[in-house]
């Protein structure tokens, strides 16, 4: 089961969060500053938005307060509720208001959907109702979609798209890459980049935020299955390179032979696994 919680930063109620708060920490001039960091609002088009709920996105603190949040709402009640009353193996994922809940039988998988909306409702929260959605998973997949002439059910999470796959000695495991949606976004952003620095700048002064955002970039989607997608990203970054360079002045444009000469002497970094999930 796949969800997400609907409009979560701007629907936390500030009294709710002051009482889990309130649970580890004892300092009253702690709980004023939170409790006037929530109040404060925001500024839009010159005007001051007071806020009576919800976190300010963007904020350093808000991260922290939303997971204080969710630990009591949601961690503890999995932990200490629902996997005592499931039959089978039951386990759940989170990261911020997006979380995964892993369940062997389909029964335990309505009952937790059941109870996660009355658990939700019960905080002035709600399940995001085209985000969330059960669905099967696991080593009879594959041969269960076969079966029932569908595709094999897939998901996405923290920006991978998650699939059944095999090892090479015919094990079940899951596949992971990165997702179609972050892709596109990720080489866009790129693209306007390389575009916007062409001109603004001499290549030397901007060429080690390229390397930055490469490195930054294979560093998180460099994870074991996942090397074609990071290849492709790399090739799209170096292809947009080629293109905006010789965009820079009306000079006789530079050749993909010299401008891998070039890329010699001012190398970017090459596409590899970060993250080995398989290894020690």
């Amino acid at each position: 089961m796949e969800a997400d919680i609907k409009g979560f930063f701007d629907n936390v109620s500030h009294e709710l969060l002051l009482k889990f708060l309130k649970i580890k920490i004892k300092d009253c001039s702690i709980l004023h500053l939170i409790k006037k960091f929530l109040k404060a609002g925001y500024v839009d088009n010159s005007l001051l938005v007071t806020s009576e709920q919800g976190t300010a996105q963007g904020s350093i603190l808000s991260p922290v307060l939303a997971n204080v949040f969710l630990h009591y709402v949601l961690d503890v009640w999995f932990e200490t509720t629902v996997k005592i009353y499931t039959r089978g193996y039951c386990e759940m994922v989170r990261y911020a208001d997006d979380f995964v809940c892993v369940v062997q039988y389909e029964y335990d998988a309505r009952r937790i959907e059941t109870s996660l909306k009355n658990r939700f409702g019960k905080y002035e929260l709600e399940l995001h109702p085209e985000k969330s959605h059960k669905f099967s998973f696991g080593r009879f997949e594959v041969e269960n979609a076969k079966r029932q002439k569908r595709r094999a059910s897939t998901f996405d999470f923290l920006g991978f798209t998650h699939f059944c796959d095999i090892t090479r000695k015919g094990w079940f495991k899951v596949g992971r890459k990165t997702s179609r949606k972050k892709f596109v976004k990720k080489c866009k952003e790129m693209t306007v980049w390389l575009k916007s620095v062409r001109n603004t700048a001499k290549p030397k002064e901007w060429w080690n935020t390229l390397n930055s955002k490469l490195r930054g970039h294979f560093q998180y989607y460099g994870v074991s299955g996942n090397y074609e997608s990071i290849k492709a990203f790399y090739k799209h970054t170096v292809k947009m390179l080629h293109k905006w360079l010789n965009r820079r002045s009306q000079k006789k444009s530079m050749n993909w032979e010299n401008f891998n000469k070039y890329l010699e002497c001012y190398p970017i970094p090459k596409p590899k696994i970060t993250h080995n999930f398989y290894t020690l």
